[in-house]
C-alpha cells in the first residue's frame, strides 16, 4: 500500500516537471526515486524506532500480565479451597443439626416419659403419701414443664433418680409424719404414716393405729382404727422393727362399700330436693291409707244371710218385726233399709230413688280421698324420674367440664341421681297396692249395699202385691 502511494507521488512529480518543461523525464524520475528512497529510509527508521519503543513498552506489560495471571491462578486455587471448606462446613453443619435434632428428640422423649411416670406415680400414691412427696413431685413437674418449650434432660434425669429412689424404698416400706382424719370424727390429728406394698397405715399421736383410705373431696385421708391390732405390734411396725400388720384383702373396697351405705337420711339427701317432696307425698299417702283402713273397719257391711232375714220380714208384711231386725244391723245397711222401710208403702219409683240417694251418699263416704291415692301412686314415679333427670343434667354438665376420666366417680354420681327414682317407686308401689286393696273392699261393700237395696225393692213389691191380693 505504501509502495503504491510512493509511486503515485513520483508520477505526480514527474508529471509536474513535464508540465514545467524545465527537467527531463529521466531527471524527474531520478529525483523522484531519490526522494522515494529518502522517504522509505525515513519511514523504515520510524518503523524500527516504533517497534523498539513498542518492544520496550510491551515487556513490562507482559510481566504485569504474567503476574496478574499468577494472581488469578492463586485466587482460583484459594476460591476452590474456600468452596471445598464451605461444602465441608455445610456438611458438618448438617451433621451437627441432625445430632442436635436427635438430642432434642431424645430429650423430649425422656421428659415426656418422666412426666408420664411422675403422673402415674402421683395417681398411684397411697392415702397420706402426698403429704410427704407432693411438693417434691410438683417441683419435678415444674422443672419438666419448661416455659421456653425446650425440655430439660437434667430435669428428666432428676425425675428418673427420684422414681428409682422411691422404687427402692417401696421394696422395704417406709414411714413419714403427717396428718389424717379419724373415722367417726371430723378432727385432723397428727401422727405417723407407714407405707408397705399397696397398704398405708396411720398411727395417731396417743391413739389407735389403723388402715388409711382416701376420701373424695377432702385434702386429708381417713384412718379407720384397727382395734384388733395390738399396740405393741403396731409400735414395733411403725418404728421400723418386726411387727404384724392387718392387710385388707379387698383393697379398701369393703370400707368404701360401707361408706356408700350411710344412714337413711344421707341416702335421701343424695336424691336432692325432689326426694324430700317425694317423701312428703309418701307420708301423705301413708296417712290416707291408715285413715281409709280405719274407715273400712268402722263401716263394715252385714253378711247377706243377716240382711236376707230382715228383708224376708218386709216381704211378709211384718213391718214391726222387720224394723226391729233392721235396727239390729250395722250402720250402713241399717241406714239403707230404714230409708227403704220408710218409703216402702209408696210407689216403686220413689222407693228406688230414695235408695239410690242413700247409695250415692255412702259411695261418696266410702270413696273419699281414694282418687288422691291413685294420683299419688301415678305421680310418685314421675317425681322420681324428674329428680333423676335433674341429677343427670348436673352430672353431664360436670362431664362437659371435667371429662370422663374417673369412671368410679361417674358411676357414683349416676347412682346418686337414681335415688330419686328409687324413692318414687318406694312410695308408688305400696300406695298402688293399698289403693287396689281399698278400692276392692269398698267396691265389695257398695256391691253388697246395692244388692240389699235391690232385694228390699223386690221385698216391698212382694208385700204390696200380697196386700192387693188379700184385699
Amino acid at each position: 500500500m505504501k509502495t503504491k502511494t510512493i509511486l503515485g507521488l513520483a508520477f505526480i512529480l514527474a508529471f509536474g516537471a513535464v508540465l514545467r518543461g524545465a527537467e527531463t523525464f529521466d531527471d524527474a524520475m531520478k529525483r523522484a526515486a531519490g526522494d522515494y528512497a529518502d522517504r522509505l529510509k525515513a519511514a523504515s527508521d520510524d518503523l524500527m524506532a516504533t517497534r523498539k519503543r513498542i518492544a520496550n513498552e510491551k515487556a513490562p506489560l507482559l510481566d504485569e500480565m504474567r503476574a496478574a495471571e499468577d494472581r488469578i491462578l492463586t485466587l482460583q486455587g484459594e476460591t476452590q479451597q474456600l468452596d471445598a471448606g464451605e461444602a465441608s462446613s455445610a456438611n458438618d453443619h448438617r451433621k451437627l443439626f441432625a445430632e442436635l435434632d436427635a438430642l432434642r428428640k431424645n430429650s423430649t422423649y425422656m421428659a415426656t416419659t418422666a412426666h408420664d411416670a411422675l403422673t402415674a406415680f402421683g395417681d398411684g400414691m397411697r392415702p397420706g403419701e402426698s403429704q410427704a412427696l407432693g411438693q417434691r413431685i410438683q417441683a419435678l413437674e415444674s422443672a419438666l414443664d419448661d416455659p421456653s418449650g425446650v425440655p430439660s434432660a437434667r430435669a428428666a434425669a432428676d425425675a428418673a433418680e427420684f422414681l428409682l429412689e422411691r422404687t427402692r424404698r417401696e421394696l422395704g416400706g417406709y414411714s413419714a409424719p403427717g396428718s389424717s382424719l379419724v373415722d367417726g370424727s371430723n378432727q385432723v390429728v397428727k401422727g405417723t404414716f407407714a407405707f408397705v406394698g399397696p397398704e398405708a397405715f396411720f398411727l395417731p399421736d396417743g391413739g389407735v393405729a389403723g388402715t388409711v383410705r382416701s376420701r373424695t373431696g377432702s385434702d386429708y385421708p381417713v384412718s379407720y382404727p384397727l382395734t384388733e391390732w395390738k399396740a405393741q405390734d403396731a409400735q414395733a411396725y411403725f418404728q421400723g422393727g418386726h411387727g404384724t400388720i392387718a392387710a385388707d384383702a379387698s383393697g379398701g373396697k369393703a370400707l368404701r362399700l360401707r361408706e356408700t351405705r350411710g344412714t337413711l337420711l344421707q341416702h335421701v339427701q343424695k336424691g336432692g330436693i325432689v326426694a324430700y317432696f317425694i317423701l312428703g307425698v309418701g307420708v301423705l299417702a301413708l296417712l290416707m291409707i291408715f285413715q281409709k283402713a280405719f274407715d273400712l273397719m268402722k263401716v263394715s257391711v252385714d253378711s247377706p244371710q243377716t240382711v236376707h232375714s230382715a228383708v224376708a220380714l218386709v216381704a211378709q208384711g211384718e213391718r214391726a218385726k222387720a224394723e226391729l231386725a233392721i235396727n239390729a244391723l250395722k250402720p250402713q245397711a241399717r241406714e239403707l233399709l230404714m230409708v227403704g222401710l220408710r218409703y216402702a208403702s209408696g210407689p216403686k219409683e220413689i222407693l228406688e230413688e230414695h235408695l239410690e240417694s242413700v247409695l250415692l251418699r255412702q259411695r261418696l263416704h266410702f270413696e273419699r280421698r281414694l282418687p288422691l291415692l291413685a294420683v299419688i301412686a301415678t305421680a310418685a314415679p314421675l317425681m322420681g324420674l324428674l329428680g333423676t333427670v335433674v341429677g343427670m343434667v348436673k352430672t353431664f354438665a360436670l362431664i362437659t367440664v371435667f371429662g370422663t376420666g374417673n369412671a368410679g366417680k361417674l358411676a357414683s354420681g349416676i347412682s346418686e341421681v337414681l335415688v330419686a327414682t328409687e324413692l318414687g317407686l318406694v312410695v308408688a308401689i305400696p300406695t298402688l297396692i293399698a289403693h287396689g286393696f281399698l278400692a276392692h273392699r269398698i267396691q265389695k261393700n257398695l256391691s253388697l249395699l246395692e244388692r240389699y237395696a235391690l232385694e228390699f225393692v223386690t221385698a216391698a213389691s212382694t208385700a204390696r202385691a200380697n196386700r192387693t191380693v188379700n184385699a
